[in-house]
């Protein structure tokens, strides 16, 4: 028998191995991430006759609810991220480092993120990541309220069936797992059984001076973004520095406006209304009161993404309402989804930095003509110009 040395030892072997089939890992998730939202987008589980999306997802590829949701929001960023989508269809990344990139990654800042994480691992990265929001560079400072927090649990079998169960109702009503949690954990802290009485019974600080609002969460003040901050605004209880407690929209009216609403959500096609929030259409702060006409129920989900600025309401409830996009679009199918999500961004950016709700409104309309199709301008250049259209209207004075 003739023995072929090659100069390699076993360990390169085995080394050399696993590098071609990282590779090749990273190359099929790209395509395992864009075949699902392809068969989600055509709604292949109806064809199919199964109950969701999930279902189908866990039966025909073997993932668990929560690995096809991670590769679906993955998949979705990357359609406008060119540089992180060629990365990992070249098994030049990892998918774990792509999903954690893709929670801070926008189009101007892709390439500068890509580098920071090269060489990194996973723990690394998602220090790297913690704290920043989409249009964040990696140099710039962490944000307390945008860092994301873990929770484990180990629970009795009987407590994680019924959880399950949950989860699964929630998901059927189209709430991620995060929002299903949310919802079910408000329901236990705040779900009165009077409809007089304020959603908000959880503990919310702001700061007059610079405008931090912190929740109490068990002994702990936890930073939470200004638009949750002015979600619980909207339906609250105010306690003084004497420990009373009073709530801003009459119980009478808040029982008219749920009752009017049979207690689900105003929005268009919205089933939720199990745990909702009285909004006020036009803010307080300018001018708006607690007439019933002001008012409007929607769920804890639709709530939070109005104050975001990922959808707008317009009218009174005499005149009728009108749901759009962030785009201007009729509330449904957004007509431009990534100029509709980079709105959405720039709104949060401009409250952020301190605008009022209706200011940065009036910006993102302003701006939302000349995004394109496609929102390829850029976060930092779209608030830039935000900004300067601001600056003109003040200068006019209108």
């Amino acid at each position: 028998m003739i023995m072929v040395h090659t100069g390699e030892v076993e360990w390169e072997v085995a080394h050399h191995a696993l590098v071609r089939l990282a590779a090749a890992r990273a190359a099929h998730e790209h395509a395992l991430g864009a075949a699902l939202l392809r068969a989600r987008r055509a709604e292949v589980w109806r064809a199919l006759g199964m109950a969701t999306f999930f279902e189908y997802a866990e039966r025909v590829v073997g993932l668990a609810p929560r690995q096809t949701e991670e590769r679906l929001r993955v998949a979705m960023a990357l359609e406008g991220l060119p540089r992180a989508s060629a990365a990992l269809a070249e098994g030049r990344v990892h998918f774990t480092a792509v999903r954690e990139l893709t929670r801070v990654l926008a189009p101007e800042t892709e390439a500068e993120w890509l580098a920071a994480a090269a060489g990194k691992s996973v723990a690394e990265i998602e220090k790297l990541v913690c704290g920043r929001r989409v249009g964040d560079r990696p140099g710039d400072a962490a944000r307390p309220e945008a860092r994301r927090h873990t929770i484990v649990l180990e629970v009795s079998a009987e407590t994680f069936a019924v959880y399950r169960e949950a989860q699964g109702k929630m998901r059927q009503e189209g709430h991620t797992e995060e929002e299903g949690l949310l919802l079910m954990s408000r329901s236990v802290l705040g779900g009165p059984s009077d409809p007089g009485r304020s959603s908000y019974q959880i503990h919310v600080t702001r700061c007059d001076a610079c405008g931090r609002a912190t929740q109490d969460a068990r002994g702990r003040a936890v930073d939470v973004e200004p638009a949750i901050a002015e979600m619980s605004e909207c339906d609250a209880q105010r306690v003084d520095d004497a420990g009373k407690a009073t709530q801003d929209i009459p119980p009478a009216t808040r029982r008219l406006v749920i009752r009017r609403q049979h207690g689900a959500c105003a929005v268009p096609g919205c089933r939720g209304a199990v745990f909702t929030d009285v909004h006020h259409l036009r803010p307080r702060y300018e001018g708006g009161t607690h007439d019933a006409d002001n008012l409007v129920v929607l769920c804890a989900v639709h709530h939070a993404a109005l104050h975001r600025g990922a959808i707008v309401i317009e009218g009174a409830w005499s005149t009728g309402l009108r749901f759009t996009h962030a785009d201007g679009s009729a509330y449904g199918s957004p007509a431009r989804p990534r100029a509709a999500a980079m709105l959405s961004d720039v709104h949060q950016a401009l409250t952020g930095m301190g605008f009022k709700d209706r200011e940065a409104r009036t910006m993102v309309a302003a701006l939302g003509p000349h995004m394109g199709a496609a929102g390829e301008m850029g976060l930092e250049a779209a608030i830039r110009r935000a900004l300067a259209t601001w600056r003109e209207r003040r200068a006019c004075g209108r």
